[in-house]
């Protein structure tokens, strides 16, 4: 594709909603780290951080306790297939309803406070990260058009943080594997002036062409191995073809998700009381109930 001019990490144009979003990151990333200046990385977390750094995502085979996600996949099943349990909202067997899944399933936590996921997340960030959002989606086989979050998007949540990714099944290619464009979250575009941040959906097509098809990485993985991305690169989610799909995503950050008290996520006090004063801060950005 002609004229094409990168941009790359931290050149705001490269950022979503550009220097205002940079500026509040930065000021809430300095917050952060003055206020738990004892945070300091594994030798491991520091191998992993740099290939997400360099590439935008990484994969541990082997990583998760298989018979927790069997406990959480079960668990999701149980409200999905109850179209008058007051967490299913989509009434179509799809999402369980955004804020109530800490509550609702609370088999996630095992992976929430897993420090191996906390020192990658805080490493990557550079500072003692804490907990943003989740989702628990299942993702069916139909005839239906690829829309939402199977067209190529960049997350708006934040200038700098990361999602972890977990397969309730084993997934392959014709399974709706989680797809990245590779480096794409140091580099961003412009095309004959058109900005990459102009519009937030781009085509398959557009991205092939733009990107070049071999750094389109589609991340097939076995039931245990966990997926690690920074999605401020280009990703989607593939359409399942022949087996529907669970995944449960965690992500981390150091600020409000998208900046807005109003995204908090619902957490039990009972359930932060419980938790040792190392792992409270994860929760410094959740709603307690």
């Amino acid at each position: 594709m002609n004229n094409i001019e990168w941009v790359n990490w931290p050149d705001p144009r490269a950022v979503t909603k550009g220097m205002d979003n940079l500026s509040k990151f930065s000021q809430a990333y300095v917050e952060r780290r003055e206020k738990y200046k004892n945070y300091s990385p594994s030798s491991d977390g520091l191998k992993i951080a740099s290939e997400i750094e360099e590439k935008g995502y990484a994969k541990l085979e082997n990583f998760l306790d298989i018979e927790t996600i069997d406990l959480i996949n079960s668990k999701t099943e149980e409200i999905l297939s109850n179209g008058n349990h007051p967490y299913n909202q989509s009434k179509i067997s799809q999402d369980i309803s955004r804020n109530s899944q800490l509550v609702s399933v609370p088999e996630i936590h095992k992976f929430l406070f897993d420090d191996r996921i906390i020192d990658i997340a805080g490493v990557y960030m550079d500072c003692f990260p804490a907990f943003g959002t989740c989702n628990l989606r299942k993702s069916f086989v139909n005839s239906m058009n690829e829309g939402g979050n199977q067209l190529y998007h960049v997350d708006p949540n934040s200038p700098r943080f990361l999602k972890f990714f977990v397969y309730m099944d084993d997934v392959d290619l014709d399974g709706g594997p989680f797809c990245y464009v590779e480096g794409s979250n140091l580099k961003k575009f412009e095309i004959n002036g058109n900005n990459w941040n102009n519009k937030y959906t781009w085509s398959t097509d557009e991205i092939n062409r733009i990107y070049g098809e071999g750094n389109v990485k589609f991340l097939t993985a076995k039931k245990g191995d966990l997926l690690i991305a920074d999605t401020n690169g280009w990703h989607r989610g593939i359409k399942p073809i022949t087996k529907e799909r669970t995944m449960l995503t965690l992500d981390y950050v150091c600020h409000v998700e998208f900046f807005e008290e109003t995204s908090k996520f619902e957490f039990k006090k009972e359930d932060y009381d419980k938790l040792s004063e190392e792992h409270k801060p994860l929760c410094d950005f959740l709603k307690l109930i």
